[in-house]
């Protein structure tokens, strides 16, 4: 989502800029001005990070166990105006590994065990540029998310999405509101979105409701700082075995809320590295069987450590 609202912002700059080209260069030209000067303010054509979530005792569990996470992201986004001038697309690639470790006591017996879960897609984000003030944006999600033990199957493709339109009130201020189609909170749910958006020369503040906010201080420096809520999770489809339920699994849901500070290195305009830490709170670990009954293992709440790497278009000497 943020993507989309740096490309809105950049487009609606761009169309200002009067162009006297010929026009068998033109749709050249545009694509090349959408993928590096239209996408400043820190679009990531290219995003790596990785996060840890040491083991913590699993709630109501009646035994001693404990559960722990990695988890590993890879995206690529590649933007395309098109040739009416009011529409952009971003074409976004992800992969997704969540590892769960177990420890503990299991039909009597000490066991250590590993179970990775994998989710690849592919984005299509559509904005759309409706008048002077307004955009939509619609983003629609074609995903396969699951353990993949097995050949790939119906049960693991899940068609996730969400429609945004936003107000352009000032260079400063945007608002915004929807509806998503989402797994974020470790099952498959509809629901309402509003967004929030304030930057001014040193600060950034987001707000995505309800997955969280994000504000930034120094945007622009090489070295900036900040404070961030941010909801995510997963649904996965599931079919082999899980150390921590006896019966059989069909699906696995996976939430949390992660709190607190970061930072951001900038070097050369374009790499970036991130940092974050704090307490995973409001996590959630559901075992679905296939009669739909419910087996909850949330862990207790935590703390997280997680780093990132991205790569953004130079910006444009202004």
């Amino acid at each position: 989502m943020d993507q989309r609202i740096e490309v809105i912002e950049q487009f609606q700059q761009f169309k200002e800029i009067k162009m006297q080209i010929d026009l068998k260069f033109k749709t050249a030209i545009l694509f090349f001005f959408v993928s590096f000067n239209l996408l400043a303010q820190d679009f990531e054509l290219f995003k790596v990070q990785s996060a840890y979530y040491p083991n913590q005792t699993i709630e109501d569990s009646g035994a001693d166990r404990e559960v722990g996470f990695w988890e590993w992201n890879a995206q690529l986004a590649l933007p395309q105006r098109l040739k009416n001038e009011k529409t952009v697309l971003i074409h976004q690639l992800s992969y997704t590994n969540l590892r769960a470790d177990v420890e503990g006591t299991f039909a009597n017996d000490e066991t250590e065990a590993s179970k990775d879960f994998h989710a690849i897609s592919y984005s299509l984000n559509w904005i759309q540029t409706l008048g002077p003030k307004w955009n939509l944006a619609v983003n629609l999600s074609p995903t396969f998310a699951s353990d993949f033990d097995q050949s790939l199957s119906t049960d693991d493709f899940f068609f996730l999405g969400n429609a945004l339109a936003i107000k352009t009130v000032s260079t400063k201020f945007k608002y915004g509101f929807g509806l998503a189609y989402t797994t974020s909170f470790g099952r498959q749910l509809v629901i309402p979105m509003g967004m929030i958006r304030y930057h001014t020369n040193n600060m950034a503040l987001d707000i995505i409701l309800p997955n969280g906010l994000s504000v930034v201080f120094n945007k622009d420096k090489a070295f900036h700082y900040g404070f961030q809520a941010r909801l995510n999770g997963g649904f996965f489809n599931n079919t082999s075995d899980i150390q921590i339920v006896n019966d059989e699994i069909d699906r696995v849901g996976y939430a949390r809320l992660n709190i607190g500070p970061k930072i951001g290195f900038r070097f050369n305009e374009t790499i970036k590295i991130n940092l974050e830490g704090g307490m995973a709170i409001a996590r959630r670990l559901d075992f679905v069987d296939p009669e739909g009954e419910t087996f909850d293992r949330t862990p207790e709440n935590g703390p997280f450590f997680k780093v990132g790497l991205s790569f953004s278009p130079k910006r444009k000497n202004k």
